[in-house]
């Protein structure tokens, strides 16, 4: 991704986002990639090379918490109703009407709430695993969720989310930085029931800083980019993203998006990663099927990063995707 076509711009709510931007050709629309957890724009550098030179317009913003954006450490910045608004402040900056909405992990909870508040701003809604999320309307309970997905599952899987909420959770990631990264981003999908969805696991791998192995589908020279933005900003601020839940920042604005809004009313494709042990093909099937009106499904045998792991498989599904949709 050329430095060059990044900007910056202080939003509304005094934050600045650190944004890459490439216009569209004429004809074409531009297309907003949001990112999840613990990544930044770079993230999206596979689908960037891939569809900018086929026309597109490219949006990725650094979201809070990562790469050169703002790091704040309040976790009421990251309210999705203002995280939202933020978005919306830099599609104006750059007179951008409508736009064609990908999300991954929280970056489709994000991308959820662009679509509960501003659907009309879409022309439609890439899914990368982690489908629609529709409002949490009752107090977020992490015990009552381990619980439900044990049941679901047959595994806690929400157990990881015990050390993103301890306290010293971004000074030991910093001590240990590969551990955590082989972690998140495994060689092998099931790792992850090894080590992310059974109680302590989490804990018990990066404490002890056990390393599981570069993943194959990274270049040392992606993994280097990756390990160079954790050791240098840290995760103190997009922790925020699971505090944000489990602190129910978003309860009162959730009670107020009625249930008739919570449809997905634009064309939407979700890729479904057959691997994914947490974001569930389950999940995905069942969640578009209940909210979605016109959804394309693509599986591929990927884990939580299809994007990476399947880059090829999910670009070209992008791409077929785009062709059929309306753009006026």
């Amino acid at each position: 991704m050329d430095p060059k076509l990044y900007k910056d711009l202080v939003v509304g709510r005094g934050y600045n986002y650190h944004y890459y931007h490439s216009p569209p050709a004429s004809g074409k629309p531009t297309l907003l990639f949001l990112h999840g957890f613990p990544t930044f724009s770079y993230d999206w550098h596979k689908q960037v090379a891939f569809l900018q030179p086929q026309g597109y317009g490219i949006l990725v913003p650094d979201l809070l918490g990562a790469g050169e954006s703002a790091y704040p450490l309040d976790v009421q910045a990251f309210r999705l109703n203002g995280m939202a608004q933020d978005i919306l402040d830099i599609l104006a900056a750059e007179g951008i009407a409508k736009v064609v909405g990908i999300g991954h992990d929280w970056g489709s909870v994000l991308l959820s709430r662009l679509s509960l508040l501003y659907s009309e701003k879409f022309l439609g809604f890439g899914w990368i695993g982690l489908c629609f999320m529709e409002p949490i309307t009752v107090h977020f309970d992490l015990d009552a969720a381990m619980v439900y997905t044990k049941q679901l599952l047959g595994y806690e899987g929400y157990s990881y989310w015990e050390f993103f909420l301890r306290e010293d959770a971004n000074s030991t990631i910093m001590k240990n930085p590969d551990s955590f990264l082989q972690l998140l981003y495994p060689n092998n999908p099931d790792h992850w029931l090894d080590h992310m969805v059974l109680p302590g696991t989490t804990s018990k791998c990066i404490d002890s800083d056990l390393k599981l192995g570069h993943p194959s589908y990274m270049t040392e020279e992606e993994y280097a980019v990756l390990r160079k933005e954790l050791v240098t900003h840290g995760l103190q601020s997009s922790l925020n993203w699971y505090h944000a839940q489990v602190q129910d920042v978003d309860l009162e604005d959730n009670l107020q998006i009625p249930e008739e809004q919570w449809t997905v009313r634009v064309p939407s494709l979700q890729i479904i990663a057959l691997k994914d042990c947490i974001c569930t093909p389950q999940r995905a099937r069942t969640t578009m099927e209940k909210w979605g009106t016109v959804v394309e499904y693509r599986e591929v045998p990927a884990g939580h990063w299809p994007h990476l792991e399947c880059a090829e498989e999910v670009n070209a599904a992008l791409a077929s995707w785009l062709k059929g949709l309306p753009i006026a």
